[in-house]
């Protein structure tokens, strides 16, 4: 992306950076986000509690079937990501699994977060319109009850990360290499990077270098291996029932009021509440809209148009195809709106930035409010509990399996099933 001249001058006068200091405050933030993420859920803990499919699915197979579990699908695709963490949680004891997958899911979450900032750079010169997009990502304000330090539902934030990692172009060889990895464990984690496709190809068409093309390959394998899991029967989604209108609405009435408000006041289902916020949060896009078009913002139009366009697709393809509007469907497309939004508002050269600033501290005391949120996590059972029932029934039945039970408590149930010779390792 060409410099303007103010940056021209800023890159030539700017002392050299020294690259120890940038990966210490990257470690930094690091930990400190990690640490938010445990420190958000309630009641038994994120660090005893294994949530719904991180146990039942991709725990249980991962002590079964080792490395196969790698090839195995779940709900219609592959989960890269998750069977990583998985397969680590695995190999450790027994009684370590529960943090294992809680911090793993964090610090990956975290790591999604400052690859954000530090990508948006390209497109984003505003430091504080970099934070408007990264910090959602680790101080995620909707879906709590699904996606806070679980694992099985890490894609929701890799498909939000992969749309900075199509469209920057990082200007190091190591942040090439890391972009690539990056977008080959996204799109080995989610068929539905489907929506990324025409970007994917708009990328090559448009920078024509060695980069572009390798980065098309890194995102075009991994989902040729989800596609051909689909047709050849390897990977299926049962249930689907097909609703474009509830796709539509849901995107309006449940992302958007998500997007600028939380899931704390906005709530998980369409209520009287949730369409005063819905109306508010319409009102604040036209605000947004209004100070662009006059020209108090330095718009970059077409980036937003861009993001805007993802965001809804990312929203209405799921939510048309099963018929089910879930909370976790709005994070993507929410923060993606969120991009839209902040690229409207970039501050003038002149450093006046007045309207982003009101708009950052609007969306600080959403973040604040809705750091920790009520879910069915918090009820438990906690996974100490659950294993040391687990050790008396193994040692009544040596050799055999053992079932433990898992949050969420309702109906139909989720457990960890492992072999006892697993539970009893030290």
């Amino acid at each position: 992306m060409a410099l303007t001249e103010r940056e021209q001058a800023q890159s030539t006068t700017a002392p050299p950076r020294q690259p120890w200091r940038t990966a210490l405050g990257i470690a930094a933030v690091t930990v400190v986000g990690t640490a938010a993420g445990i420190l958000r859920q309630g009641g038994a803990g994120a660090l005893n509690t294994i949530w719904a499919e991180d146990g039942q699915i991709f725990l249980t197979q991962a002590v079964d079937k080792g490395v196969g579990a790698f090839t195995t699908s779940y709900a219609g695709y592959y989960h890269l990501v998750a069977r990583i963490v998985a397969g680590i949680a695995a190999v450790l004891p027994a009684s370590w699994a529960a943090a294992t997958l809680a911090l793993g899911a964090a610090l990956v979450t975290t790591l999604f977060a400052v690859a954000v900032y530090r990508l948006s750079a390209e497109y984003l010169p505003s430091q504080l319109a970099r934070v408007l997009v990264a910090a959602p990502v680790a101080l995620l304000p909707m879906s709590q009850g699904d996606v806070l330090n679980s694992p099985a539902n890490l894609h929701w934030t890799g498909l939000y990360l992969l749309f900075w990692l199509l469209v920057s172009r990082p200007p190091t060889m190591t942040g090439k290499v890391l972009a690539c990895a990056g977008i080959v464990l996204v799109a080995g984690s989610d068929i539905l990077t489907a929506i990324y496709v025409p970007l994917a190809a708009f990328v090559i068409w448009f920078h024509r270098d060695r980069y572009a093309v390798v980065k098309a390959v890194a995102f075009a394998v991994p989902f040729g291996l989800q596609v051909l899991g689909l047709l050849t029967g390897q990977s299926e989604r049962e249930g689907l029932e097909p609703d474009p209108v509830l796709g539509v609405k849901g995107y309006v009435f449940r992302a958007v009021p998500n997007a600028f408000f939380g899931e704390r006041w906005v709530g998980t289902q369409v209520t009287t509440r949730s369409l005063i916020f819905t109306g508010l949060a319409l009102l604040v896009l036209a605000a947004v809209l209004l100070l662009a078009w006059r020209g108090f913002t330095t718009a970059r139009w077409w980036f937003a148009l861009a993001a805007a366009v993802h965001s809804v697709g990312l929203y209405v393809l799921p939510v048309t195809l099963s018929g089910i509007a879930t909370p976790r469907y709005n994070v993507a497309p929410a923060l993606l709106l969120l991009v839209a939004v902040v690229s409207l508002l970039l501050p003038h050269e002149t450093g006046e930035g007045t309207p982003l600033a009101v708009f950052a501290l609007l969306f600080a005391v959403v973040l604040v409010v809705n750091f920790r949120v009520d879910n069915a996590r918090a009820d438990g059972p906690a996974w100490d509990d659950g294993l040391e029932s687990a050790r008396v029934a193994c040692e009544q039945r040596p050799g055999g399996t053992v079932e433990i039970e898992t949050p969420p408590l309702a109906p139909p149930g989720w457990h960890v099933i492992l072999p006892c010779d697993h539970v009893d390792r030290n």
